[in-house]
């Protein structure tokens, strides 16, 4: 690994993983973590107005040396030119419906509250705002529209996980990089 990256977007299909796996990233890097729905989504799943979600997520970013961003909202708070990598999780669809459909008993039968006070009911996954239908509607969608998404911005580096044990191995590997960096740096005369 060249160099330990500071500012890092998380992109892929919703229900990927892209929460999990930027928390995870954050630890390593003890960077801010900045997640992108719960800027977005106000208490009773209201959309924040697109000013407020942009200058709120903008001023976290300023606010931090290093921070790690995931979600899919294109590059509206201008995170993808200040990012110092993209990390794009493309998994198979087998993977990200069975984690989605997992995830969402999980909190259904939790009653996992999520940003705002949200929660995920019954009456939302057999409705129109169902997660597991937005997945079934988009994850083809995003296959297509992410390359175009990157191919605007070809002065930045980006790596595209498409199996969860490769993200996994490229996290064990930054996590014994930062080791070995703060074992040169803590050793120096």
């Amino acid at each position: 690994m060249d160099s330990i990256p500071n500012r890092i977007c998380v992109i892929g299909s919703s229900a990927a993983g892209k929460s999990t796996f930027s928390r995870a990233l954050a630890s390593k890097l003890i960077a801010e973590y900045i997640e992108l729905d719960s800027h977005l989504h106000g208490p009773n799943w209201q959309p924040i107005p697109e000013e407020l979600f942009i200058r709120s997520v903008r001023a976290r970013m300023a606010s931090n040396e290093r921070w790690v961003i995931d979600g899919n909202y294109g590059n509206r708070a201008r995170q993808f030119e200040d990012a110092d990598l993209i990390i794009w999780l493309d998994y198979p669809f087998h993977t990200v419906i069975s984690r989605v459909l997992r995830r969402t008993l999980r909190r259904l039968l939790t009653r996992e509250s999520l940003w705002n006070g949200n929660q995920e009911s019954w009456r939302m996954l057999f409705s129109r705002e169902s997660i597991v239908l937005w997945v079934l509607q988009t994850y083809w969608k995003r296959r297509k529209e992410l390359p175009v998404l990157l191919s605007m911005y070809p002065e930045s580096k980006y790596l595209r996980f498409s199996h969860p044990q490769q993200a996994t191995k490229w996290l064990t590997l930054l996590g014994q990089a930062i080791v070995v960096k703060q074992h040169f740096t803590s050793n120096k005369p």
